[in-house]
């Protein structure tokens, strides 16, 4: 009976030191960083121009989303996944805001939508361990195509504003001109001559 407790003991202590064994290996492959290689954005970001920069000067949200999205255009792989959760909040809370009346339409908001739907996956990516470098890359490339493509509605619609200014003073000006009759006209090139 004693061969057969110390043999159990041993078992016992064996497999203990094997479980201790693993857990260390573990704990050490957790603390080894990933490896971090570099995401650059295929296409740059889209700017505002300076009408649509004074258009949303006050509009907190896009300012600090604007900040954090502007760190995309070349990022490591672990910084984009790490501040993934952050961008995606910003993202809400833009979409939550339109603190600038003009940019209360449906066309804006549709493309904050994806932009928020854009940094989510994003996010999500943040939680898969095995997710590659070039499925990143192609949601960050995706996530500054979404928020390009707000900026670019914004600045078609200052553009619009200022085209439908230049051509309503155009209108006022030529209807505030002293009509002149086409008769007028010849009457004039006869006394001339």
């Amino acid at each position: 009976m004693p061969k057969i407790f110390i043999a159990f003991l041993l078992l016992t202590l064996f497999l203990f030191a094997c479980k201790n064994k693993e857990q260390k290996t573990e704990e050490q492959n957790d603390s080894i960083p990933m490896e971090s290689s570099m995401i650059k954005s295929e296409k740059p970001i889209i700017r505002l121009n300076s009408k649509s920069e004074e258009l949303v000067a006050t509009w907190a949200e896009y300012q600090k989303f604007d900040e954090l999205i502007t760190q995309y255009q070349e990022i490591s792989m672990n910084e984009a996944l790490l501040n993934s959760v952050e961008l995606s909040e910003l993202a809400l809370q833009l979409r939550d805001s339109i603190r600038v009346e003009k940019l209360d339409l449906p066309e804006v908001k549709i493309r904050l939508n994806v932009l928020y739907s854009e940094t989510l996956r994003l996010a999500d990516m943040s939680t898969i361990p095995t997710i590659t470098e070039a499925l990143v890359a192609q949601e960050n490339n995706n996530v500054i195509d979404a928020y390009s493509a707000l900026n670019l509605k914004i600045n078609n619609m200052s553009s619009q504003d200022q085209l439908n200014e230049e051509i309503s003073k155009f209108v006022d000006e030529v209807l505030d001109e002293p009509k002149r009759d086409s008769l007028d006209i010849k009457d004039e090139d006869n006394q001339d001559n």
